[in-house]
């Protein structure tokens, strides 16, 4: 084989040699906290993997963002949620007025927003905890955007 293999963009993929095959893999370039509240989230985000941690044991590996959030609530006292979230919560049943839905695993009426928001209460639920997280959320475009804190 006399051809010559140009490969562009090289540095963004890790290389290696197994058994005489050269295997390039993409790099995984994370982004920092203030990337990803400024990432459009609201248009087909899907999170392709997500842990949450305590340092000790894993609070979610969810794939959606409210079964992220409800994970790390159901980790914590009810009175620290409440004077901690930046979502609508009551400790009754709304049956569905104003946007309010029953969570039964955390005995609470939230009223839902969106992926961005739902977002946000994440990272500020982590800092709240002092959790971390890694998380890959593939955007509309097919892009994949890795943070971890």
């Amino acid at each position: 084989m006399t051809e010559i293999i140009r490969i562009p963009n090289i540095e963004t993929y890790t290389q290696k040699i197994v058994n005489g095959e050269l295997i390039l893999t993409p790099k995984q370039t994370y982004i920092t906290e203030n990337e990803l509240m400024e990432t459009n989230l609201l248009s087909k985000s899907d999170i392709l993997k997500c842990v949450v941690n305590n340092g000790e044991d894993i609070i979610s590996n969810k794939s959606k963002y409210l079964s992220i959030l409800v994970d790390i609530w159901k980790s914590m006292p009810t009175q620290k949620i409440l004077q901690t979230t930046t979502f609508n919560m009551k400790l009754t049943d709304e049956l569905g007025l104003n946007g309010y839905k029953w969570c039964k695993s955390i005995h609470m009426s939230i009223q839902h927003k969106n992926a961005q928001h739902t977002m946000k209460e994440i990272l500020h639920m982590l800092k709240v905890n002092n959790y971390s997280v890694k998380i890959s959320i593939k955007l509309e475009s097919g892009k994949i955007i890795y943070f971890m804190n």
